[in-house]
């Protein structure tokens, strides 16, 4: 089965492109340290976009950062820029415009007044082990240092 985005003048994207895309974003964002990653199938409710990939990071530094990784790879292993970016100077709230996937990245306070994942409820959650996994290892408190480290 295949849909197209209303409006978007081009051929119909497979419906697992679409998630693999999001899953891919993910990935990338996690490279560059993203957290409270979420990913919402919408393509039932709205004809926006197929997938909503949330995630934040600690600064706008940092959300500008994750948002490059992404386009830059995007571009590079998928062929394909995205078709918009909004946000990215102000960096509280970057919303990346792929077409089937929509990414939101947002520094954390600007992510809690917006709350898309509660606004976006009747959507179900895609899960997958490996970006849970990675997340909570980006997560995990550093080690303690053992007492004898001095010789």
């Amino acid at each position: 089965m295949s849909t197209t985005k209303a409006g978007d003048g081009g051929g119909p994207s497979p419906t697992n492109d679409a998630k693999e895309k999001a899953l891919l974003c993910a990935r990338w964002a996690l490279e560059k340290k993203a957290h409270g990653i979420a990913i919402l199938n919408i393509g039932a409710l709205t004809p926006i976009a197929e997938y909503f990939l949330i995630c934040s990071g600690r600064s706008v530094r940092q959300t500008q950062a994750i948002v490059e990784h992404i386009r830059t790879r995007l571009k590079q292993e998928l062929k394909e820029p995205p078709l918009g970016v909004e946000g990215e100077r102000e960096g509280c709230w970057i919303l990346l415009d792929c077409n089937d996937v929509i990414v939101h990245v947002f520094d954390e306070p600007t992510r809690e007044v917006y709350r898309l994942e509660k606004l976006w409820s009747d959507a179900p959650r895609v899960t997958d082990p490996d970006i849970l996994e990675e997340e909570e290892k980006a997560a995990a408190p550093w080690p303690e240092e053992e007492e004898d480290w001095e010789d």
